[in-house]
């Protein structure tokens, strides 16, 4: 996890996979997922450069950095809650909840209101930080469908 991601292809592959370890971890490992969170957001490869679907606008320039220190800090006073809305950013809208049985739930809205990512995890962190990633994957997908141009084989007409 501390290699600089090359590819967009292995950095999308490494969030899937991220995704799995923030459902699947203990709440003794929420440091640890919320570290290799940070990791895997300072490497995206993609960083300041949003690849845009077909008739959108570049967004303007968020002013939302990642502060490794920061959030370190966080994590050794135990905000653990806190570290991941520094990771996520201010502008996210979202709803945690705890059932009865000690499951956490995390809900994410996609930014158009379109679509809301909910995932289960041992803690709020974890689950919050799990639909972010979701959310970020499903936004990917998506701009990736919108921006494939429809191609026809030559010499095929349209009637």
């Amino acid at each position: 996890m501390t290699q600089h991601v090359c590819s967009t292809e292995v950095w999308i592959a490494r969030l899937r996979d991220f995704l799995h370890d923030c459902a699947g971890s203990a709440p003794s490992e929420e440091h640890d997922r919320i570290r290799e969170g940070l990791l895997l957001f300072l490497h995206d490869p993609a960083r300041g450069e949003k690849r845009l679907g077909a008739g959108q606008k570049p967004e303007p320039k968020s002013a939302h950095k990642l502060d490794p220190a920061a959030i370190e800090t966080m994590l050794a006073c135990g905000a653990t809650e806190s570290a991941v809305l520094a990771l996520i950013g201010p502008n996210d809208t979202f709803m945690l909840s705890r059932g009865l049985n000690g499951t956490c739930l995390a809900t994410l809205v996609m930014a158009d209101g379109s679509e809301e990512m909910i995932c289960e995890a041992a803690t709020l962190s974890l689950a919050l930080l799990a639909a972010y990633v979701s959310k970020l994957l499903t936004g990917m997908e998506r701009r990736d469908t919108e921006a494939a141009p429809v191609t026809l084989p030559s010499g095929v007409r349209l009637h």
